[in-house]
Order: C-alpha cells, then structure tokens, then sequence
C-alpha cells in the first residue's frame, strides 16, 4: 500500500500544457451558466407543479434538494478557485493547502448528494407516470432502492472521510481513522472516486433507459414518443459527461498520475460532474414546464378560423307601403361565426393532467 504523499513530486508536471478548466474566468463562465439554466428550468417546474396542475409530490421535493446541493457546490467551486483550484500543488504553502481542502471538503460532500437526489427525483417522477402493476413501475421501485442505498453510502464516505472530520483539511490533526474520500493510502483513493464514477455511469444508464418501452409501445401516440425520446437524448449528453469524467479520473488516477498534484487534474473532473447534474436536473424539469410553455404560446400565436355565412329571413309587412306592395321583403345581412379547433391538448408528465382547451363562439343578428 502506498501513501499517496510518497507521490507528491514523484514526476515534473510542471511543464504540461494547461487545460482550459484550469483558468479561473473559463471555469466560473461554465460553473455558472448551467447553474444559472437548471435553476431556471427547476423553478420553472416547481411553479408549473405547484400553481398551474396543482399537483406537487416528492420528487419536486427531491428536485429542490439537488438546486441546493448543486447551488453550494457550484459556489464552492467557484471559491476554491481562490485557494489553489488549477493550480500546482507542489507550488502550494502547507495553509493554502489546508485552505484549499477545506473548501474542496464541502465541494467533494454536495457531489454524492447531487448524484443521488437527481436520481431519486426522477425515479420518483417516473412513479407518477406508471400504472401500477406494470412491470416499468416494478423496475423502477428496484432502482430506486438500490439508488437510495448507494447514494446513503457514498454521502457518507464523503460527509466522514476521517475522524475528527478536521483531519481531513488539517493534516497537522492525528487522525484516528481515515477512509474512502479522506484515506491517505493511494489505492484506496484512486478506488473510491472511480468506484463513484463507474456506478454513478451505470445507474444513469438504467435510470434513462426504463422509459424507452413506451418508445416501441403500440399504444402510445405521437407526443408520448417525442417526449421520451427528447429525454433519452438529453440523458445520453448525461452519459457522455459522466463517461468523460470517469476517463479523467482513470488517466489521472484521481490526480495522483504521474505525480500527486490533486488541484492540478482536479478541475476537469469537477467541472464535468457539475454540468452532468445541471443538465440532469433539466431533463427532470422540461417535462414539466414544457407543455405549459407550449400551451401558452399557441394562445398567444392563436390563428381563429372566421366563416362569413348569409342567412335569409322573411320580415313581417310592418306598414301600409308595404301591404299595398302586396308581398314579401327579404333581406339578407352576413354573419360571422367564430370556430377555434381544438389548437392545445397539454400532457404535462408526471402530473396526471390530460385534456383540450377550445373554444368556439356564434353571434348572429337578424335585421
């Protein structure tokens, strides 16, 4: 077993070209924008779901967990690019280390949260939509479970990677145990962060892929299949993020190859798993708020049918001129009727609200 101090200047990185992550401006611009986005979408849902269908579940809950979990390590990123982010560690003062690690500590704790409440919100989203009984329905509860315990598992590693938890920052503390996140051994790790990643990969495969049956389903119409589709796709870019983080933390063996330089390699993988959850969490929020937005614009963009009709009535001889006509006066005068066809029919996922909004209107006035 190795300790992964042995490694700290075991190789002269110093030379290597610099990843654009590595430069503050370009790593609060990514930061920010797509937390910036999925706040948006995410409380765009909560309103759609609590003042439009009225029908607010867990998994907004859970949605709401991720934004603040996701918030703090967002900023918290954005912070450790004061203390060291992107920079070498062998460079680095043992207090701005210690510094640095106090930050990365809160960053490093909102990852696993993240990953898990994401998960769980849209299993618990998925649950809302399956009949019950199904088999869809039944898979879902599995991974929801095994979701639930592996995200217990890994927030704890990262919560208590060592006791005291101080250890973990000041390394001047004697530990009395150290594991996971927090363990000093190399091996150790290096298994732990691509354990996370490798599973975390794994799990969103699974949880994107159970709705595709509805996809091949004979039953389900038109918008049913786009909106599922809309949703694997959004989840493959989920994929790729997470499948590109795991590549960087084997090649780095998290920032430990070719020499112990932590907050050097650090930034690309930390940057990729922020995106991969914001985008996580829009592809929970859209199909939320999407149909509404659609339903709101075709009323503004509402094109109305007008049909000119021409009706002919028999008017009654109302004076001497006419009875000495000896006859009948038709007049005629157009009339227009108003027929809207049925231009909206929402869906909004997960909330159980089916139906169309028309409207028709007749005005007919006889002279």
């Amino acid at each position: 077993m190795t300790s992964f101090l042995e490694l700290l200047g075991k190789e002269d990185n110093l030379g290597e070209p610099t990843p654009a992550l590595n430069n503050k401006p370009v790593m609060l611009g990514v930061v920010i924008s797509f937390l910036v986005l999925a706040l948006l979408c995410a409380i765009l849902r909560i309103w759609c779901r609590f003042y439009v269908v009225r029908a607010a579940g867990w998994d907004d809950f859970f949605v709401t967990l991720v934004m603040i979990s996701i918030s703090v390590g967002s900023i918290g990123t954005c912070v450790a690019t004061d203390y060291g982010l992107g920079e070498h560690l062998i460079l680095m003062s043992t207090q701005r280390l210690s510094e640095y690690l106090r930050v990365f500590y809160i960053c490093n704790t909102t990852l696993p949260m993240s990953t898990t409440f994401i998960k769980i919100a849209i299993l618990l989203q998925y649950l809302r939509t399956f009949e019950k009984g199904t088999k869809s329905r039944t898979v879902t509860i599995v991974v929801l479970i095994i979701t639930a315990m592996w995200g217990f598992a890994y927030m704890f590693l990262a919560c208590i990677p060592a006791i005291p938890v101080k250890a973990y920052w000041d390394w001047n503390v004697d530990a009395r145990g150290r594991w996971g996140f927090g363990s000093h051994t190399a091996e150790e790790l290096i298994r732990t962060y691509e354990s996370h990643a490798a599973s975390n990969m794994v799990l969103d495969f699974i949880i994107f892929a159970i709705p595709l049956p509805l996809y091949f389903s004979s039953e389900a119409n038109k918008k049913s299949r786009k909106s599922v589709l809309g949703l694997f796709l959004l989840g493959s870019v989920v994929l790729m993020l997470s499948a590109w983080r795991l590549a960087n933390l084997i090649d780095s063996r998290a920032g430990t190859y070719p020499t112990l330089d932590v907050t050097w390699y650090a930034p690309t993988p930390m940057a990729l798993a922020i995106l991969e959850i914001d985008i996580a969490a829009i592809c929970a929020s859209l199909p939320v708020f999407w149909p509404v937005l659609q339903s709101g614009m075709g009323s503004i963009f509402v094109t109305h049918e007008v049909a000119i009709t021409t009706e002919t009535l028999e008017c009654p001889r109302c004076s001497e001129d006419l009875e000495m006509a000896g006859g009948s006066l038709s007049c005629s005068q157009p009339s227009t009727t108003l027929e809207t066809d049925a231009l909206v029919e929402p869906q909004i996922f997960g909330a159980y609200m089916m139906g169309k909004t028309t409207s028709a209107a007749a005005a007919t006035k006889a002279v």
